[in-house]
């Protein structure tokens, strides 16, 4: 069997975890619910996004290349993400990964305008520029890592096969960097024979792998404080793993749907995890209490010890540490 050619594999954000919990919990006639909802879906994409693309690698066979997904890396402007990186032994690849729908057109300055089935047309920004921004920033990231004269190619890559691009001003910066994921490996393999001077040996190449995945830093975001949202617009309760309502009501130690009449054991689980990805991974019973909207302090504790959550303090000061 040929040997990954990753070194890095490709994590879900968990932003992207965060948002839909989000999504989820906030009430329908919130106000920022349109923004919120937009914003997972937009996440929800690039992952799907980079998931084609990296099917789509899985068949490079060049040993002298080497894959890392999903970086974030630090400079000194804060931080720069790069969705997929392919340092070799002669050159350097950068991959900007997009999953959009419909028809993108490029203007001669390279902004992106997106064009709906319905004709509405929605500013994208300029893809060139930035990608190309993500090669100065990592070039100047590998000088101060002592790493020069590295061949730095970039592209921008369409991940849905049914995207339609255009180009109408034939800008040559477009034609050149803007593709469909199905052009990658021919890309790539154009990359391999236009630089010609190996300019990293295997060691050297590895070490520089090892720098950026040490530089890798996932980013960590308080999704109610990003959209200023109170945590009292979020909405309490278990929701029914059979038909969504909500609530589910306890009872005999099982949840019961209202609406359907499902029980189980185990439904205050995902309500659990939203918890932990809005607020934190300490609760104590009060807030375990009103998030899973039970009335008990004992149906509560015996839940929460159940599950084997760890906990620190004693009665009313004790927290649990949600382990998700």
């Amino acid at each position: 069997m040929q040997p990954s050619l990753v070194v890095k594999p490709r994590d879900i954000p968990v932003e992207l975890f965060k948002m839909e919990a989000l999504n989820r919990r906030l009430r329908a006639e919130h106000y920022k619910k349109d923004q919120v909802e937009q914003k997972a879906r937009n996440l929800r994409a690039g992952v799907k996004g980079e998931e084609s693309l990296e099917f789509t690698l899985s068949f490079l066979r060049d040993d002298s290349l080497q894959i890392l997904h999903n970086l974030r890396i630090r400079d000194q402007n804060e931080f720069f993400q790069i969705d997929n990186l392919i340092p070799s032994t002669k050159f350097i690849l950068i991959n900007e990964v997009k999953n959009i729908a419909g028809t993108v057109i490029y203007d001669e300055f390279g902004q992106a305008i997106r064009v709906s089935k319905n004709g509405n047309e929605e500013n994208l920004g300029n893809h060139i520029e930035q990608v190309n921004l993500q090669h100065i920033r990592l070039l100047e990231w590998m000088r101060n890592n002592n790493y020069t004269g590295i061949p730095i190619e970039k592209l921008i890559v369409h991940s849905n096969p049914a995207t339609i691009i255009k180009n109408p001003a034939n800008n040559r910066a477009v034609t050149d960097t803007i593709i469909h994921k199905e052009q990658l490996l021919t890309k790539i393999d154009a990359f391999v024979h236009k630089h010609n001077a190996q300019v990293l040996s295997i060691k050297q190449l590895n070490h520089l792998s090892s720098l950026l995945i040490k530089a890798h830093t996932p980013k960590e975001v308080n999704v109610l404080e990003k959209f200023e949202i109170h945590q009292n617009d979020i909405m309490c309760g278990v929701f029914c793993p059979g038909c969504g309502a909500l609530p589910m009501m306890r009872l005999k130690g099982c949840w019961i749907c209202l609406q359907c009449q499902l029980v189980s054991k185990n439904a205050h689980l995902p309500a659990l995890k939203d918890y932990f990805l809005l607020f934190g991974n300490k609760i104590n019973n009060r807030e375990a209490r009103r998030f899973l909207n039970v009335e008990s302090q004992h149906v509560v504790k015996r839940i929460l010890h159940k599950e084997g959550f760890e906990f620190t303090g004693n009665t009313t000061k004790r927290f649990y540490f949600l382990p998700f």
